[in-house]
């Protein structure tokens, strides 16, 4: 019996050691990125954004994403979710911010105000004279010309008389 009694401290001996190492590993291996009732949290208000959006309920996916940022922020500071994966999921969510922005502008229809126009009166311009146009008009003869000339270059008495020219 005195080697089952020198066995058994060694057993207990070399479990402590296997028992203290595993220990000391599980301490280096350091805490998980999201902690599990974060993540839970996270999908939740992801899956509440994807259901409005989807919906076309644009006003309850941006209240849901609102919503969101604020769960992020206070698991953050929680410490339930490291530094490194609290930024990844708020670039993710930045994305989906930007995709519902441009889904809301494209839903929207753009109102167009009526423009009143005024009439403008507009004058006709006054008419202006030059010095090559004559004053009046000449007027022509009104019956046969009795003073025997026959022609425009001939002026005779008839052509003096009726303008009233005459030297």
């Amino acid at each position: 019996m005195s080697a089952t009694r020198k066995f058994f401290p060694r057993v207990v001996v070399a479990l402590a050691g296997v028992g203290l190492a595993c220990g000391m590993l599980a301490g280096c291996a350091g805490t998980t990125a999201l902690h599990a009732d974060a993540a839970s949290e996270l999908q939740s208000g992801v899956l509440a954004v994807s259901t409005a959006a989807a919906a076309g309920d644009y006003t309850s996916a941006q209240t849901a994403l609102d919503t969101l940022r604020e769960s992020l922020a206070e698991a953050s500071a929680a410490d339930t979710v490291t530094a490194a994966r609290a930024a990844e999921i708020q670039a993710a969510i930045d994305l989906v911010a930007a995709d519902l922005a441009s889904s809301i502008a494209a839903s929207t229809p753009v109102e167009t105000t009526p423009v009143e126009t005024t009439p403008v009166e507009t004058t006709a311009p006054e008419p202006v004279s030059t010095d090559d146009d004559p004053e009046e008009a000449p007027e022509g003869p009104k019956g046969p010309d009795k003073s025997g000339d026959s022609g425009p270059d001939k002026p005779g008495k008839g052509a003096c008389e009726k303008k009233g020219k005459c030297d």
